[in-house]
C-alpha cells in the first residue's frame, strides 16, 4: 500500500463513516439544511430535478437501505414494477415511472415536466432554469471526478483497497453531489474547479437536456 498523505487519509475515513452510518448522515443533513429527502428505487435517471429544487435524491437499492430509510424519506419516486418486498408508507408522496421508456422527445419531456412540478410540490420550491443547470453541472461534475477515480484505481492497483473504493462510492448515495465531489476531491488531490464545466456550456432548456437522457 502506497504512502497516503493526511488529507487522503481522512476522506477514506469520511467516507467510511458515511458508509457505515447513513442514517446519522441523513439526518444531519435535513437538521443543518432544513431539507427533504426523496427515496429513489430504483436509482433515477434525473437526480438533477429534485436536487434543483433543494431535495437530497437518494437512490436506495438494498433491502437493508430500504428498511433503513423506509420510514425516514419525504417523498419515494419509485419505477412501475417496485417489488413487492417493498412496502412504502401509503400517505407518503410518491411519483412513479413507467415501465416502459418514451419513444419520442416529446413523451420524454412531458414526462420530466410531470415530474418538475410533482418536486415543486413536495419541496415548495420550484425547480428553476438557473437551479437546474446547477444540478446538471453539480452531478456532471461528480460523474467526471468518479470517473477520475476509476482512472487512477485502474492506472494504480494499490491506490485504494477494495473496502476502500466501496465506501468511497457508497458515501456518494447520501451525501449531496457537491459534498461528494469535494470528498472526492480531496482523495484524488485534484481542485473541483478544475472539473468546472465538464457539460461544455448550458445552452437550450435544461429540461429537454434531461428528458433526452429518457430516451
Amino acid at each position: 500500500m502506497p504512502v497516503r498523505g493526511r488529507v487522503v487519509l481522512e476522506g477514506i475515513r469520511f467516507a467510511a463513516d458515511v458508509a457505515s452510518r447513513p442514517s446519522d448522515v441523513v439526518t444531519l443533513w435535513k437538521t443543518a439544511a432544513g431539507g427533504k429527502t426523496v427515496g429513489c428505487h430504483p436509482s433515477t435517471r434525473v437526480p438533477e430535478i429534485p436536487h434543483s429544487a433543494g431535495l437530497l435524491p437518494i437512490a436506495l437499492e438494498s433491502r437493508e437501505d430500504l428498511s433503513i430509510f423506509s420510514g425516514q424519506m419525504n417523498a419515494w419516486m419509485v419505477g412501475a414494477d417496485l417489488p413487492l418486498f417493498c412496502a412504502l408508507p401509503v400517505s407518503t408522496p410518491r411519483f412513479t415511472f413507467p415501465r416502459v421508456p418514451p419513444l419520442t422527445l416529446e413523451e420524454a419531456l412531458e414526462r420530466i415536466e410531470a415530474l418538475a412540478e410533482w418536486v415543486e410540490t413536495v419541496s415548495g420550491s420550484p425547480a428553476s432554469e438557473g437551479g437546474l443547470w446547477n444540478s446538471i453541472r453539480a452531478y456532471a461534475i461528480r460523474r467526471s471526478l468518479l470517473d477520475a477515480l476509476d482512472e487512477r484505481c485502474t492506472r494504480e492497483s494499490t491506490f485504494l483497497a477494495r473496502e476502500e473504493r466501496r465506501d468511497i462510492l457508497r458515501a456518494g448515495i447520501f451525501l449531496p453531489p457537491e459534498s461528494h465531489s469535494r470528498l472526492l476531491s480531496s482523495i484524488l488531490g485534484v481542485a473541483p474547479e478544475s472539473e468546472a464545466n465538464p457539460t461544455g456550456g448550458e445552452k437550450g432548456d435544461p429540461l429537454i437536456v434531461l428528458a433526452k437522457r429518457l430516451m
